[in-house]
């Protein structure tokens, strides 16, 4: 009996702390996470509880770009102004809400005889359905200049650009308008000491370094270019034109999706991409590496694995190699690839790469019968060569398809384009070791040809670059001085041919891993990469030639705010001895 008293009771106790609520009753807001999540006082006991908030819906505003990325409103904001309309949307909401009583009335919050979500809108940060509300929105965009407002660091009394990658890195800050800056707030020398070796400010620092086209087309090709470093660190939000490319792909295809992934993390769109064709029926298949070693380096291949069960993996052991494609054929028609992996680093402008996508039944025929071999559990070594054909495609571009290891690439095809050279060789690099390509761009440099290199920071540190040989050679050698990694495997000779795709110039690239490689016979697609490649260059600094800064250290910009372990040595941002400052 006593038992069933206590019961009771507790049945009480619960049913008082959770009174239906009704339009009468005023309750207290608590805390304002974002105007879309409130957290109001539905128990009246005046203690906050985590579980407990009220999401309002249909209300949009700037929240952060990786969830309007799509939206015509955001997309073309830069990734300051999103900053800023996030600061003044979550300002406006606690204005409107901080400390308030309100009424849940319909679905609504009231604050008297106000409606939260109309001065919401009315503060101009917010917008619903309505042409009225947008176009207020637009007008607010318009009105703010960025430059006139920084972030003040309230602890350290520093304040910041808004680009300054460093900016955010404790939670007490807010934004100002340089107006309001006293005397006693100082900038911060991370974004204001021109000699620092941090420079923040992106727009600034490359205003004369113009980006070309991150798009070039044909009738049946289309090249994504991915610049170095354009966002301060990864996201997932599929922004850049590859990664809706690819998700636009993915969601229009009708019969079938074969693809071959080293690397697959952080990239939801595409996932749910996949997982909806295989509910439409489109029958999926893919092949992947297996990390023999357990790393896990790219954990979202096994939660690919529990929803796309038609897969093969490289049980071969590491002597045989890693299989390192990145491609997806569509249709029996169509195909992706390029030097990007789908991930957060790669596909969102973060890392340097190029991606491409091929119109053509002949082209997406040859990657069909790879990956056929693949699938059938005959990797690297164990594949069997095919014979090569040229496809000519839009009648003036020529493409050579090739794959490692069977096609011996480096030795049968580059270097003998090496060899004709006249002109320049222009080679973005996230790893050249070759030892053969070190002889051959030597004989051409002889020969009076212009060579250039981008070589990838993670690649100067290694034992087996050949970057400093080449140097002593006189050939100019840049390492990249940046957070995100020059990932791209691409070079261009004379105007003419472009060589793009998955391999690193590396011995274990050409006869071990599985890769494909395209060699493209055009002028305006050489020129083109030749045009990325010299943006690419003037953006990385001339002392560079001679000096290599490590991949994460106060001289790789934004590498000490970016979350992500550069240089592979299980130490991040400012964990790592490089991101120390010296006094």
């Amino acid at each position: 009996m006593k038992k069933l008293y206590t019961f009771l009771l507790f049945l009480l106790i619960i049913s008082c702390l959770y009174i239906s609520i009704d339009g009468n009753s005023l309750y207290k807001v608590l805390k304002i996470n974002s105007p879309n999540s409130i957290f109001i006082d539905f128990n009246k006991n005046f203690i906050f509880d985590e579980k407990n908030p009220l999401l309002i819906n249909n209300i949009y505003y700037i929240k952060s770009y990786d969830d309007y990325s799509e939206d015509e409103i955001f997309r073309n904001l830069s990734s300051e102004e999103k900053l800023l309309f996030e600061y003044f949307a979550n300002e406006a909401s606690k204005s409107i809400l901080k400390n308030k009583f309100v009424k849940i009335k319909n679905d609504k919050i009231l604050i008297g005889k106000k409606c939260y979500k109309n001065e919401l809108i009315k503060s101009g940060y917010f917008y619903d359905d309505t042409e009225i509300s947008k176009k207020n929105l637009l007008n607010k965009i318009k009105s703010i200049n960025i430059d006139d407002y920084v972030i003040l660091n309230i602890k350290t009394k520093k304040y910041h650009k808004l680009s300054c990658p460093n900016a955010k890195i404790t939670e007490q800050y807010k934004i100002i308008h340089k107006d309001n800056l006293g005397k006693k707030y100082l900038p911060a020398k991370c974004c204001f000491l021109k000699n620092n070796f941090i420079i923040s400010n992106f727009n600034e620092y490359n205003k004369e370094k113009i980006s070309p086209n991150n798009i070039y087309f044909s009738n049946s090709l289309v090249i994504y270019f991915l610049d170095l470093n354009s966002i301060f660190s990864p996201n997932n939000s599929c922004s850049t034109e590859a990664c809706l490319s690819l998700k636009n792909l993915i969601d229009s295809s009708k019969e079938s999706i074969d693809f071959a992934l080293y690397g697959f993390n952080n990239q939801p769109l595409i996932y749910e991409a996949l997982k909806n064709a295989k509910k439409r029926g489109v029958k999926i298949r893919w092949v992947s590496d297996y990390d023999q070693n357990d790393d896990k380096y790219y954990p979202d291949i096994e939660k690919l694995k529990e929803v796309l069960s038609d897969f093969k993996t490289n049980d071969n052991s590491y002597s045989s190699g890693i299989m390192h494609n990145k491609f997806f054929i569509i249709d029996k028609k169509l195909v992706f690839t390029g030097s990007a992996n789908i991930t957060s680093t790669d596909l969102s402008g973060f890392n340097a790469n190029y991606s491409i996508l091929i119109d053509n039944s002949e082209i997406a025929q040859i990657y069909s019968e790879e990956f056929s071999q693949m699938y059938n559990g005959n990797f690297s070594k164990n594949k069997i060569p095919k014979s090569k054909k040229i496809i000519s495609i839009d009648n003036k571009i020529k493409i050579n398809v090739l794959f490692s290891p069977q096609d011996n690439i480096i030795d049968k095809y580059i270097i003998k384009l090496i060899d004709n050279a006249e002109n320049y060789i222009y080679i973005s690099a996230f790893f050249i070791t070759n030892k053969n390509m070190l002889i051959h761009l030597q004989d051409a440099k002889k020969r009076g040809v212009e060579i250039r290199i981008i070589n990838d920071a993670t690649n100067a540190s290694s034992k087996y670059t050949i970057h400093k040989e080449l140097r002593k050679l006189g050939i100019k050698v840049k390492t990249e001085n940046y957070a995100g990694k020059m990932h791209m495997k691409t070079i261009c000779i004379d105007n003419k041919y472009t060589i793009i795709g998955s391999m690193n110039f590396t011995s274990s690239g050409n006869f071990r891993n599985d890769e494909n490689v395209l060699i493209i016979e055009n002028e305006g697609i050489t020129t083109y990469i030749k045009n990325t490649f010299l943006y690419l260059w003037n953006k990385i600094p001339q002392k560079y030639e001679n000096k290599d800064p490590k991949a994460e250290s106060l001289e790789s910009i934004g590498s000490c705010f970016d979350g992500i372990d550069n240089d592979f040595d299980k130490k991040i941002d400012k964990e790592d001895e490089g991101c120390f400052i010296k006094k």
